[in-house]
């Protein structure tokens, strides 16, 4: 995670010096798609001005938020680490219509793009919040349901085995996933190609792996230990 923090950190820093009033008509988003006449009513040298210290400090803010906060909780750090510079964007928008002086119809489009950005921003944060959740195994007559994002159910008849183990294969990528903090949901791929399913939350360990016909699923929860769910999936398979 911090590598990927010191990345986005140096994007966003980087950006600051690259947008210039001489090049913006090229590269400034919403101003190189403007009529002459209109980019005529946007002060653009104080607006660059603007945007270089926004992104400065929204680069040097996003690192250190991130590493001050993943000193007390990596899930708090993760989700800083991405709703952080979306929300800092809706913060820009907004203060970068006061250097426009044109058109109503100009202004509005700006509150619709401020609009989905807002969408945007909640959606991200309920994928955040339900992600960073623990996952539950439920057992009924038929099946083993994995409840939470990403989830799963499974015939008890396709349940072909399960142990407690300390480790997790080597994972390469998500395949079709959510990874952020502790928690890691869904399809993720290993170092030797193959496809596992996780729905574990890292700081809780052994982990239950289910073997299926054609799954393997890691899990854990700080909600209930993997050998007490080795139990209850023994006594379920039994019956």
């Amino acid at each position: 995670m911090l590598t990927v923090a010191i990345i986005i950190s140096l994007v966003l820093f980087s950006l600051g010096f690259i947008v210039t009033p001489g090049n913006a008509k090229y590269l400034l988003s919403g101003y190189n798609t403007m009529s002459e006449a209109d980019r005529a009513k946007m002060d653009i040298v104080s607006y660059v001005k603007f945007f270089k210290r926004f992104h400065i400090f929204l680069g040097i803010s996003e690192l250190a938020g991130v590493l001050i906060l993943n000193a007390i909780n990596t899930n708090l750090a993760s989700g800083f680490m991405i709703m952080y510079p979306l929300l800092a964007y809706v913060y820009m928008i907004a203060v970068g219509n006061r250097y426009y002086t044109g058109t109503s119809g100009q202004r509005v489009g700006t509150y619709i793009v401020m609009a989905i950005l807002i969408v945007v921003v909640v959606g991200v944060g309920y994928l955040m919040f339900t992600g960073m959740k623990n996952s539950e195994i439920f057992l009924t007559t038929r099946t083993l349901e994995i409840k939470g994002l990403s989830g799963m159910k499974i015939a008890r008849e396709d349940v072909t085995d399960f142990t407690v183990t300390d480790s997790l294969p080597d994972i390469s990528s998500k395949a079709n996933g959510f990874a952020a903090g502790e928690f890691a949901k869904g399809a993720f791929k290993t170092d030797d190609g193959r496809i596992v399913r996780l729905y574990i939350n890292k700081k809780s360990h052994p982990f239950l792996l289910i073997r299926t016909v054609g799954d393997e699923i890691y899990f854990s929860s700080d909600a209930v230990s993997a050998t007490e769910l080795y139990n209850q999936l023994k006594a379920w398979k039994s019956r």
